[in-house]
């Protein structure tokens, strides 16, 4: 628990000490927690899209801006709870481009249909992908105990 709980709080100081969005003359992007920058030309932007989607029955929907380019592609998506109403209308703005909004709630899949480069496989497959983590958690909890011993008789 103590490992778990010391992850979340590294993983939200990197956060808040990295992560911003940029919004400036031509330009719009983010930089992510480790201080990767991603930057847009706001030419290539060709639609911009407020959904909330459905990722499983067990999830919360997640609220996001997505950016597209002309051609369908996902150019970043923003989740409008962790950014404010605030960033969100600095992007939208230095756009130039209108907003749109999808009010009820859509699931992962029909979001897909309708978006095909939105989603990736992960959010379409959240089961099998904690399942997997899980999997993996185990493999190394049990096999570097046992390897150890191993080489420790050696």
């Amino acid at each position: 628990m103590f490992a778990i709980g010391a992850i979340g709080v590294a993983y939200l100081s990197l956060w808040l000490r990295n992560a911003r969005l940029l919004a400036g003359s031509g330009l719009i992007g983010q930089r992510n927690l480790v201080g990767q920058t991603t930057t847009f030309q706001t030419s290539d932007v060709g639609r911009l899209l407020i959904a909330t989607v459905v990722y499983s029955k067990n999830s919360t929907p997640q609220k996001a801006l997505y950016v597209f380019s002309p051609s369908g592609k996902v150019l970043m998506t923003l989740n409008t709870r962790a950014w404010g109403d605030e960033a969100i209308a600095k992007v939208v703005d230095a756009t130039g481009k209108s907003l749109e909004y999808r009010d009820a709630p859509i699931a992962s899949r029909e979001f897909q249909a309708e978006f095909p480069a939105a989603v990736g496989w992960a959010a379409l497959h959240p089961t099998l992908l904690g399942g997997g983590i899980v999997i993996v958690a185990l493999v190394l909890a049990i096999g570097i105990p046992i390897a150890w011993a191993l080489l420790s008789k050696q």
